[in-house]
């Protein structure tokens, strides 16, 4: 049975809060503690493709503030608001 939720939530230059990503669920909160304290191929992921990102929203024309530093998180699924699904 699946009950906790990992959640990454980024942090932008300019004291921005950016979007939360919802990454995977988990049957324990231990177990998914122990995926977020090992997660920098995640946060090496999040990072690469707010790169191209920000890329291609620059070549439009709109500046998107760098990702200043990424939080994990985990969260029980009855706590889980449905924008966050």
């Amino acid at each position: 049975m699946i009950e906790y939720a990992l959640i990454a939530v980024m942090h932008l230059y300019g004291d921005k809060l950016g979007p939360k990503i919802l990454l995977d669920y988990y049957p324990t909160q231990q177990e998914c503690i122990e995926v977020a304290a090992n997660a920098q191929y995640i946060v090496d992921e999040i990072e690469l493709q707010w790169y191209y990102f920000m890329e291609e929203e620059r070549s439009n024309g709109n500046m998107i503030p760098r990702i200043k530093s990424i939080g994990m998180f985990c969260k029980p699924l009855e706590e889980i608001d449905g924008d966050e699904v």
